[in-house]
């Protein structure tokens, strides 16, 4: 095969993997840029009937497997049937495949900075995608039996990036169905097959077992993606460790060595890693199930010991499989990520999609100890302020390992802020003359990587919560000057409007004291003296309101421009001079060269004092002592608080401005309305004739004698009294009285005269004298 370089536009590239009985070889085609991982049987007639049959069968399972998460076969081009026969002595099937450029999950978990587990992001996808191939598996009653992170492969998207520079997509793939085996739920195999330290006990212990081993691997494998360390005594062969195993508690989900080689039984995952607290107690709930050392109770929902078939007379009833629903559950369960500026910490949440944000800043009270009303809560997709009516799901993203930002409105930061160190880098510190065996070094430099790494990332979103609080400020400002030219067009507008009624006002003041000097009966109009007042008062007050409104615009462009001066410079100039790149990169200098001295053998039987990392792990604490001291006095630091108090006050002015304009408004259309029904109830009443009294509204006006029309009554030359006096029933009763008086004395005057007329016109007929 090594010979083999040219088969017709294939070009051999390199060996992708060589394993115990095929070899992966990856072939790029010259013209057309395709590439395919092709793998052929490295023996001949060494092998066995059996060994034939599991080769055969693999080809065939991965053709016949037809699933995005379990890598894709590919026809094998002509070319290849003859080129590669030298290199296939067994004259097996060759097995053509796509190419997965990402490499596997063990590449990736041997890399420094993946030493203590990946990020929560990756364990998700991870889990999300094996968990699909593998439901996909058992639905078609194959079992895999070898799932370790050798056999998961990352397919990179080959389509361009996103401008945002968003990392590629990765699809991870399951490979090698070398060992897996077509059985059903009950059934049970005998064969000892795959990697020892990631077989379930069960094969280990008896001859039979079923596809609950894979469960089993798919716990080993979880718990190894977040921590960087298989749970169970990693540092021991498996005959070693199983026997402590079989003692654990079914809420047991981690054993380990202590400093001094105890055994301790734990159910939690180890604190070093980089998970939320939020989906480590949802993940930890479930590697319970996915750990049981009970076969027939692994990845089931009983909590009593079950057969898989139960006889129809029995009260019981047979348990479910759960793993993989309970797993995509929690996968699918949404943890709001929350990062605390005042007290450098990290904080998440379980939410559904009716939690609001007034119950999330409850929690983070609890949690930090800051009150809710001085909370602020930020998110870095906005920059601005969040609502308590808000719901928590809008500002979720599982893409993002921080999602907001909280606040205290009146200190950037707690006075004691204490680190936290893990056990093994804390005794480093307080015993640097100690000696280290070769399992508790491993730990040690484990653990000291992690926390240089936590710190940074720390403080990376320390500095991302500064620079979003200063885009806050900036865009708080934007909106403010947009809120505050709102409100200054309608204190434009309302000045414009009483200008007008102040013109009205200074016309009709001038024309009532014209009536009244030109001497022409005693005039009396009060409601217009009360509009004239109400309309001086509307103008002192507008005239405050504006002069308080000019000062106010003076200071928020002031506080705006201050929010855009500068910032960003000063944070960039803070890390260009303080940052951890310097100490990582140190870091894991110590650490690379450490993980080399173990291939070598140079300390696994000795112990040794391990200077280098603790020397990093001391010049950590001091530099992040040195940060947030010098971060206190920071003027860009008192500048946010400043501007944060600046726009506090001005943004409660300018709703109180605009409030007070919306009153004004209405008083000052209030006072237009009666002034203008004043002035035409008084001309209608000039015109027309008022038939009650009580009726009229202003004053009653006398009127010289000329002016009186005989036959007419007297009210018809009344004008209505506004503000009438203390004696107004009598009067009217009076008035009222004297009219009757003389409707009846014309009454009876009519029929004087209608007598008198009778009178004359009368012919009197005397006859009856002379009749006897």
């Amino acid at each position: 095969m090594d010979d083999i370089v040219f088969i017709g536009d294939w070009i051999k590239d390199r060996v992708l993997g060589s394993g115990s009985f095929g070899t992966v070889v990856l072939w790029k085609h010259k013209n057309t840029d395709e590439r395919l991982a092709i793998k052929t049987c490295k023996w001949g007639d060494e092998l066995t009937a059996k060994h034939k049959e599991r080769w055969s069968k693999e080809v065939e399972m991965l053709q016949n497997c037809n699933n995005p998460n379990i890598v894709g076969t590919r026809e094998l081009p002509a070319e290849f049937e003859a080129g590669l026969a030298p290199a296939n002595p067994s004259r097996l099937p060759i097995l053509c495949m796509e190419y997965c450029s990402g490499g596997d999950l063990r590449q990736l978990l041997n890399k420094p900075d993946c030493s203590a587990g990946l990020q929560e992001p990756q364990v998700r996808q991870i889990l999300s995608d094996v968990c699909n191939a593998m439901q996909f598996l058992h639905m078609h009653k194959i079992t895999h039996r070898d799932l370790k992170p050798e056999n998961i492969v990352l397919h990179v998207d080959n389509a361009p990036p996103l401008p945002t520079h968003t990392p590629r997509k990765v699809i991870y793939k399951l490979i090698d169905l070398g060992y897996a085996k077509e059985i059903d739920s009950n059934s049970v195999c005998a064969s000892f097959v795959g990697t020892l330290q990631y077989l379930a006990p069960e094969i280990l212990y008896s001859k039979t077992y079923s596809n609950s081993v894979d469960y089993w691997s798919l716990g080993l494998l979880a718990f190894e993606i977040i921590c960087g360390t298989r749970p169970f005594l990693p540092f021991m062969a498996p005959v070693q460790w199983m026997p402590f195993v079989k003692k654990k508690a079914h809420d047991n989900i981690c054993v380990y060595e202590t400093f001094h080689g105890d055994i301790e039984y734990s159910n939690e995952i180890f604190p070093e890693n980089h998970i939320s607290k939020a989906f480590k107690v949802l993940i930890e709930k479930w590697l319970r199930v996915a750990l049981e050392w009970e076969p027939k109770l692994r990845g089931r929902d009983t909590p009593s010991k079950v057969t898989f078939n139960i006889p129809a007379g029995d009260k019981g009833s047979p348990s479910n499989v759960i793993i993989f629903n309970l797993l995509q559950n929690i996968l699918s369960t949404k943890v709001i990520k929350v990062f605390s500026v005042h007290t450098l910490s990290k904080h998440s949440y379980e939410i559904d999609d009716k939690t609001t944000i007034a119950e999330l800043k409850l929690w983070l009270s609890r949690d930090t100890a800051i009150p809710v009303p001085e909370q602020i809560l930020l998110s870095q997709a906005t920059y601005s302020y969040i609502n308590n009516d808000d719901l928590a799901a809008k500002y979720w993203n599982d893409s993002c390992n921080t999602m907001l930002y909280l606040y205290n409105n009146s200190q950037f930061f707690k006075d004691h802020l204490e680190p936290v160190v893990p056990k093994a880098v804390q005794r480093c510190l307080e015993h640097p003359k100690a000696l280290y065996n070769f399992k508790n070094s491993q730990t040690l430099y484990k653990n000291a990587l992690y926390f240089v790494m936590s710190q940074m990332e720390i403080y990376d979103s320390l500095i991302q919560g500064l620079f979003t609080r200063g885009e806050a400020l900036k865009h708080e400002s934007k909106n403010l000057m947009l809120q505050h030219n709102v409100v200054d067009k309608k204190i434009g507008k309302l000045v414009a409007q009483e200008e007008v009624v102040s013109k009205m006002t200074e016309i009709g003041k001038k024309h009532i004291q014209n009536i009244k000097d030109s001497g022409v009966g005693t005039n009396y109009l009060g409601g217009f003296e009360k509009i004239f007042n109400d309309t001086y008062d509307l103008s002192e007050k507008l005239t405050k309101l504006q002069t308080a409104w000019n000062q106010l615009s003076v200071r928020l462009q002031s506080a705006a421009r201050r929010s855009t001066e500068g910032l960003s410079a000063d944070l960039n100039n803070f890390i260009a001079k303080y940052n951890y790149h310097t100490l990582l990169t140190n870091a894991m200098k110590v650490y690379v060269t450490y993980k080399k001295s173990e291939l070598y053998n140079e300390h696994k039987t000795k112990e040794k004092q391990c200077h280098d990392i603790m020397k990093v792990c001391y010049e950590c604490l001091k530099l992040r002592s040195k940060i947030i001291s010098e971060l206190k006095n920071q003027p860009f630091l008192l500048k946010l608080l400043d501007l944060s108090t600046e726009f506090a006050k001005i943004s409660e002015i300018v709703t109180n401005a605009a409030d007070n304009t919306e009153k004004l408004s209405k008083d000052l259309l209030a006072v237009t309305d009666e002034m203008n029904n004043c002035t035409w109830s008084t001309l209608s009443i000039l015109a027309s004739d008022a038939d009650n009294l009580a009726e009229l509204p202003y004053s009653v006006v006398s009127f010289q004698k000329r002016d009186f029309k005989i036959g007419e009554t007297v009210s018809n030359h009344c004008i209505n009294v506004a503000n009438k006096a203390g004696n107004d029933d009598q009067l009217r009763s009076l008035i009222e009285e004297s009219l009757k008086l003389r409707q009846s004395h014309m009454s009876l005057s009519a029929k004087l005269n209608s007598q008198k007329q009778l009178m004359t016109k009368s012919t009197f007929d005397f006859s009856f004298l002379n009749e006897k």
